[in-house]
């Protein structure tokens, strides 16, 4: 009898998805939560933080929050997707809801397809090509507001999309996409960080709830307080006339002014990201200390940090690990430039969503020309002191704080380039200090 009982294998219990417990609710530290957004939602309200729609966008969120945290796990991701959707016909026109809700399951629809995935990748194509002929001619009959929306949703998550699909076992699932592509804040926040697919999987709910949605709550008020600055800077900016403070000075303080208007991106991006972690996202930072970047690459890696990671996983490792039999250095230079050609070209084309027509202006031609060239001496720079170890002690910090100064000054004045719309206009500001 022994023999038998031990020949046959003992049934096991289903393992207990840890997400579970992960979800678990508590009223005080529910609390904890609610609170602190409540009071960014007065701030919103008493600032006009943004336009209207912004706290019409912060109210849908943060009620869905509040009713997402007690509900099962199961049901909190299906709870979600039916809140973002619905959320497109609070913040967009009906039609134009409709048509990007349409348009995103027919494209689904291709992706699940059972063709060959190269197949499925040249219907797409050919459905581009149908979308950028109707947003540049205007001769498809849809909704006006519709380009700029379809364009933030899927111009450059479906590229990292199709990649994890082909690389990921099994089929794509209808619920992942729903999730990954109808992300609430991108109805009102156009320029949006590209969200990581494989990350944003992963990282659901993979700790405690109340430590992730802390942290969106801090990044929902450090962005706020980055908003509030870039407003400050904006006023500001205009009161410093060479005819008051002498042109060498007003040229100054527009030049870091007009750096420090990034603000506004990093506000946002910063709140995008802070709302999504509310609902168990525990996704990475969006910017980190960028004006404290001590070299070029490094204010590459502190800067939309989202998008230099897109650049790594789709443009920089694959160059990079084909290129490397013929040298390391070769491979991350050449690798280098590739990115900075495939980033300012992805710029254009976002230019032509967002606007209407592709910006490729002499001004951009420079600044990334100028911004790449300086890429590849730090590259160079880095990969020949590689092993040589960081000096320490004042000096160590002397010589950190001056590199600081350093990037900050050239960045500030690259990007006072990039923003004028001509670089005629540019040398007439700074031999005037007029903008």
């Amino acid at each position: 009898m022994s023999a038998v009982a031990t020949a046959i294998p003992a049934v096991q219990a289903p393992a207990l998805d840890p997400r579970v417990e992960h979800a678990k609710p508590n009223v005080s530290r529910f609390a904890m939560l609610v609170i602190p957004l409540a009071l960014l939602l007065l701030t919103f309200k008493v600032y006009n933080l943004e336009q209207p729609a912004f706290f019409k966008l912060a109210c849908i969120v943060f009620g869905a929050f509040a009713v997402a945290y007690w509900l099962p796990f199961q049901h909190k991701q299906p709870f979600v997707i039916l809140v973002s959707l619905g959320g497109a016909f609070a913040l967009l026109t009906p039609l134009a809801a409709s048509l990007l809700i349409l348009t995103g399951l027919a494209l689904f629809g291709i992706v699940r397809s059972p063709v060959a995935f190269r197949w499925r990748v040249l219907a797409l194509v050919v459905v581009l090509c149908a979308f950028i002929y109707g947003r540049a001619t205007g001769r498809l009959p849809v909704a006006g507001g519709l380009w700029p929306v379809l364009g933030a949703v899927f111009m450059f998550r479906m590229i990292i999309y199709l990649y994890d699909v082909k690389h990921q076992p099994g089929p794509a699932s209808m619920k992942d996409y729903l999730t990954y592509f109808f992300l609430l804040p991108n109805y009102y926040f156009l320029l949006f960080p590209i969200v990581d697919f494989q990350t944003m999987r992963r990282s659901y709910f993979q700790r405690d709830i109340h430590p992730i949605a802390q942290k969106g709550v801090w990044w929902i008020f450090r962005g706020t307080t980055h908003l509030l600055l870039y407003r400050l800077v904006y006023q500001l900016q205009g009161r410093f006339s060479p005819a008051t403070v002498g042109v060498a000075v007003a040229v100054a303080v527009k030049v870091i002014a007009c750096y420090l208007l990034y603000l506004r991106v990093s506000g946002q991006f910063h709140i995008i990201a802070g709302m999504l972690c509310l609902f168990g996202y525990d996704l990475p930072e969006t910017n980190h200390r960028y004006f404290l970047a001590h070299s070029i690459n490094d204010m590459w890696r502190r800067m939309n940090i989202y998008w230099k990671d897109f650049m790594v996983k789709i443009v920089y490792f694959p160059a990079y690990f084909k290129l490397r039999r013929r040298g390391a250095l070769r491979a991350e230079l050449l690798s280098t430039v590739l990115v900075v050609i495939v980033t300012y070209v992805l710029h254009a084309y976002q230019f032509f969503w967002l606007k209407g027509k592709f910006r490729l202006s002499l001004n951009d031609a420079l600044f990334w020309t100028i911004l790449g060239s300086a890429m590849l001496v730090n590259v160079w720079i880095e990969f020949k002191n590689r092993n040589r170890p960081a000096r320490s002690g004042w000096g160590g910090r002397l010589q950190n704080a001056a590199q600081i100064a350093a990037t900050f000054t050239f960045m500030a004045l690259l990007w006072s380039m990039w923003s004028a719309d001509s670089l005629t206009e540019w040398f007439d500001f700074l031999r005037s200090g007029n903008i």
